[in-house]
């Protein structure tokens, strides 16, 4: 898993007649700043557009691990499935799973430098 930016971009016209899709407001998510700063053009460009906020999102994106560092498989009976917890951090969090079977920990996504994980 990893964080990724994502920006939430509302564009809100005066009447729904003036919108190609017949309606007053219409919200998006881009994944990029060239698809926000496309939005932005094009709302400014039509003069019927009265406002068009967006505001950037952190989301994590990816699969769940599904075995711990030695292999043993998260799903299944309260034997083999991981303790769940959760790291606040500067860079969104950090899913910890903690493997019941063996010593292992493994914290997704991983903790980089800029990191500033706090313990509970």
């Amino acid at each position: 898993m990893e964080w990724r930016n994502r920006w939430h971009f509302t564009i809100r016209w005066d009447r729904a007649g003036n919108s190609r899709a017949g309606v007053t407001v219409i919200e998006r998510v881009v994944g990029s700043p060239a698809e926000l700063r496309h939005l932005v053009d094009r709302a400014r460009a039509d003069p019927h557009v009265v406002a068009f906020p967006h505001r950037q999102v952190r989301e994590l994106v990816g699969e769940e691990p599904e075995v711990c560092k030695e292999g043993h498989p998260y799903a299944g009976g309260s034997a083999t499935r991981p303790v769940r917890d959760w790291r606040p951090c500067s860079c969104g969090g950090h899913l910890v799973l903690r493997c019941r079977l063996r010593p292992d920990v493994r914290v997704d996504p991983i903790i980089s430098a800029d990191c500033d994980v706090r313990p509970r």
